[in-house]
């Protein structure tokens, strides 16, 4: 930890840190449920085209993130493939099954609502320092992690 009295190791305020988190996840709700709004689609068609990030996934994989049966995710795609958000691929490993992507306006219309909430948090890191800002993405991940973790298996 730095050498500031406020970075000193001591005991941690666990009651602020689970407000903080609160308060971290009320936020990120509130941008989400506004970029879906400014994209016209459900909060489940934001999360899907946000499964989308690392590439092309299966309908089956989108159905088990969601927890939707395989004809809900079918509707899902058909919303988004309208709104040409999506697309359906066939896969390379498997001529019969089916990979969705994010279409280049989905990206162009995320990049729109997200860019300026992402320039606003590398401005506000870049005045941290890299050994804060080390510290900072460290206790974020461990926060991320604990929630999955944490989450109750379905029945």
């Amino acid at each position: 930890m730095s050498d500031s009295p406020e970075y000193q190791d001591g005991p941690s305020d666990e009651a602020g840190i689970i407000a903080s988190c609160r308060r971290l996840h009320a936020a990120i709700d509130t941008l989400d449920q506004r970029a879906a709004r400014a994209l016209g689609v459900s909060r489940n068609d934001l999360r899907c085209l946000h499964l989308l990030e690392n590439g092309p996934v299966s309908p089956s994989a989108i159905g088990r993130s969601l927890s939707l049966t395989s004809g809900s995710v079918t509707v899902l795609l058909d919303r988004l493939e309208k709104k040409d958000l999506v697309r359906r691929l066939p896969s390379p490993d498997d001529r019969r099954a089916l990979l969705i992507e994010a279409t280049a306006k989905a990206w162009q219309s995320l990049a729109g609502i997200y860019r300026p909430f992402g320039e606003a948090l590398s401005n506000l890191s870049s005045t941290y320092g890299q050994r804060r800002a080390n510290e900072a993405a460290a206790i974020l991940g461990d926060i991320a992690d604990i929630c999955v973790e944490n989450v109750p298996k379905e029945k």
